[in-house]
């Protein structure tokens, strides 16, 4: 019954994000989880990918939260783990924080491959594209 009781605001977010507007994914290949240099690095290659994909975002009305999640796959494309760093503000991403929170991601990573070549999944989430879509394009832009 839940289903029934959603506002008309929630189902449209939902297609919305079904249909892609606001996320931006994107893999990256993990061939040795456990090696500390390429942890470092496909931490700074995930932080990159946010930064960049921040910038192509809109932010109407000043909404520009994001939500970040990230997943690690085996060989079969099973899900071993993920998680999700939830809603941030953009200037979070040039601080400590999530850097911090992916790195000690990959350590979970590390931990439950075995050490065997993984594939990355990042999926992020921008807010101002779904207003702007809410909102009608020419209002919010």
């Amino acid at each position: 019954m839940p289903f029934f009781n959603r506002s008309s605001v929630n189902r449209r977010v939902e297609r919305l994000i079904r249909a892609g507007i606001g996320v931006r994914e994107t893999t990256w290949a993990l061939d040795s989880p456990g090696d500390p240099g390429l942890t470092r690095l496909l931490t700074e290659r995930i932080v990159d990918w946010v930064r960049l994909s921040m910038g192509e975002m809109r932010r109407p009305y000043g909404i520009d939260h994001v939500a970040l999640a990230l997943a690690c796959r085996d060989g079969s494309g099973r899900v071993m783990c993920s998680t999700s760093l939830g809603v941030l503000r953009p200037i979070s991403f040039y601080g400590d924080g999530p850097s911090a929170e992916v790195n000690a991601f990959l350590g979970d990573v590390a931990r439950v491959s075995g050490n065997r070549p993984v594939e990355m999944v990042g999926a992020l989430l921008s807010l101002g594209d779904i207003a702007f879509e809410l909102n009608g394009r020419p209002a919010a832009a």
